[in-house]
């Protein structure tokens, strides 16, 4: 019997796995998920594809935590009624993002779905936490705007040295209390109604990848954001290699993850150079967004044949570091804004006093 030249891929190919095209799936719709739901819904897949359990089983532990009703319908018609495969479930109602979706296609065929559902859960809700840290480290520059700004300002604009001499100062102190507070609310409201819409934005959103790329292009403000898209290549490249995808594959699925505009712009000329026989290390030099330390590893990692192990520790890392930055930009913020605070009440101060004098 000839062999099948097509029954594997070679490691560096860029012919993809057997895909049979009658398998392709027309999407019906759109699934609205937030980082909590999509991390809820991968840890649950996760453990229960860990465990053994059907999808029908799976998908009534959903139910009973109070899962989005109209989700689970869906995926029941597509996994129980229809009988598509996991991924084709996933992508004929739009559920989590395309690169999700890909790498759990890959994951299927490779028999490694529970783990990589873990690693998205861990990616989901990672995403979710940072974004919630962001939110609760404003609240105190947003309690300094309301009482510097807001409070002070009304004060100020009422001629303070005036309404101290006049009889009626508890009244006008009154009014000024109850129109600083209106206004504080307004503004809170205001920055809580963003909040929400912004923690709760859907996993598969354009102008959230759109506005991403362009916040990544902005210097020293993006580094968080530049450190946690260089974690997410390394750990997608690591899933999908691990997966069974070959390298080309692999790359031009995690420079899509990272939503990274360096790496999207030189990824093709590396997956040409792949093509074209060279190692990844040796491809991934043309990525100029890739810094040196995750050349080396990933050099290191192919030459001693531990090239999973090595991504999965740039993964870390880098996520640690991204932490560790946003941490510390934040820190910054809130004595920029606190410094900036203090600067305006004495500037507002002296406008008074000046004021003040003029009149006199």
């Amino acid at each position: 019997m000839v062999p099948d030249p097509h029954a594997y891929d070679a490691h560096n190919s860029r012919v993809p796995m057997d895909h049979d095209k009658s398998d392709a799936v027309v999407r019906e719709g759109s699934t609205y998920l937030s980082d909590p739901e999509a991390e809820q819904l991968c840890q649950t897949f996760a453990d229960g594809l860990e465990s053994g359990i059907g999808y029908s089983r799976i998908l009534d532990i959903l139910s009973r935590q109070s899962f989005n009703r109209k989700t689970i319908d869906r995926l029941r018609e597509a996994l129980l009624e229809r009988g598509d495969v996991l991924a084709a479930a996933f992508a004929r109602y739009g559920v989590l993002d395309p690169s999700a979706r890909k790498l759990i296609l890959v994951a299927d065929e490779q028999g490694v779905l529970p783990e990589t559902f873990s690693q998205l859960s861990v990616i989901y809700g990672k995403r979710y936490k940072r974004k919630r840290e962001f939110v609760m480290a404003m609240v105190e520059p947003l309690i300094l705007v309301a009482l510097g700004v807001i409070v002070f300002g009304n004060l100020m604009g009422e001629g303070f040295v005036e309404m101290a001499l006049s009889a009626n100062v508890v009244e006008q102190i009154t009014d000024i209390a109850i129109k600083s507070l209106i206004q504080s609310a307004i503004l809170a409201l205001v920055c809580g109604f963003l909040s929400y819409v912004w923690l709760n934005l859907p996993v598969d959103f354009a102008p959230r990848d759109l506005f991403a790329r362009i916040w990544l292009r902005m210097p020293v403000v993006s580094e968080p954001g530049r450190l946690s898209a260089l974690s997410l290549f390394c750990r997608y490249l690591q899933q999908s290699i691990a997966g069974g995808m070959t390298v080309y594959q692999g790359l031009e699925l995690a420079s899509e993850a990272s939503n990274h505009p360096g790496i999207l712009k030189s990824a093709p000329a590396a997956q040409r150079m792949i093509e074209d026989g060279h190692t990844l290390a040796e491809a991934l030099y043309v990525i100029r967004a890739l810094p040196a330390e995750v050349l080396e590893n990933i050099d290191i990692g192919e030459a001693s044949g531990r090239l999973d192990e090595r991504l999965e520790y740039l993964a870390d890392r880098f996520e640690q570091k991204s932490v560790e930055a946003f941490k510390t930009r934040m820190q910054a913020y809130s004595s920029l804004t606190r410094y900036a605070v203090i600067i305006l009440v004495v500037v507002m101060v002296f406008m008074a006093v000046l004021k003040l004098d003029i009149g006199v």
